[in-house]
């Protein structure tokens, strides 16, 4: 009887450092990721911008997956499972990016309510991307594409696209070829102006590539004054034969 009891007890002691192991097990054990249970479009949005941080703070070609996927917290093969590979993240990237900018200057344009306030938006929502979004607007306009075929010719696209769109909105007497003349012209305007803006800026208080707020800069002087540039020209146009 007494050697019963005392069993017992030993069966329970064990029971209990068992119990309390385990415990103590599952307190160590590391908690899991929230970006492992992304669902699959988050978790692809999400690799792409840190891709977008690490393509803009160097290039292409000296960027690599493992530092892309150490960036976004994941393997390598977890970003292979959402991009066959570095040229197709990175094709995708400019190729979201694009479409990002035009979908802002559409958005910003089709508010209007007259044709000079239609110019004065398209400046503005150029100007605030290139704000708002420095990593991206430096990954489109800066020299990096440029030097690859591949992604040059994408950019290009881009390019045309915002020249499509811009040539949607000027409302004039003259031929298509005229008018697709004229936007590329305001496009030019529009990135020659942001790009040396950006360029005087001091990069203590405004680290390269950091966002910066549109409404707390000189930003909406400057998208006023090309506006007032642009409008001159514009209403001005005549046909010419």
């Amino acid at each position: 009887m007494i050697r019963s009891l005392a069993n017992s007890k030993n069966d329970t002691k064990m029971a209990t450092k068992l119990v309390t192991g385990q415990s103590k097990q599952a307190r160590k054990r590391p908690a899991v990721s929230p970006q492992s249970r992304l669902p699959a479009p988050e978790r692809r949005k999400l690799l792409m911008h840190y891709a977008l941080q690490c393509f803009s703070r160097s290039s292409y070609h000296t960027t690599s997956m493992d530092e892309i996927g150490a960036a976004a917290g994941v393997t390598k093969p977890v970003i292979y499972r959402h991009f066959s590979s570095k040229r197709q993240l990175y094709s995708d990237l400019i190729r979201d990016t694009g479409d990002e900018l035009c979908l802002s200057i559409r958005s910003a344009t089709d508010r209007a309510e007259s044709l000079q306030q239609r110019v004065e938006l398209g400046f503005e929502a150029y100007f605030r991307f290139a704000c708002e979004s420095r990593a991206g607007y430096e990954l489109l306009f800066g020299s990096g594409p440029r030097r690859d075929p591949e992604f040059r010719d994408a950019v290009i696209n881009i390019e045309n696209e915002i020249a499509d769109l811009v040539a949607s909105k000027i409302e004039a007497d003259i031929d298509e070829t005229h008018r697709r003349f004229l936007a590329l012209g305001v496009i030019s305007l529009a990135e020659g102006t942001v790009r040396r803006w950006l360029a005087t800026l001091d990069p203590l208080e405004h680290p390269p590539l950091e966002p910066i707020s549109y409404d707390e800069t000189d930003a909406g002087i400057w998208a006023k004054r090309v506006t007032e540039l642009a409008w001159a020209g514009l209403r001005g146009i005549r046909r010419t034969e």
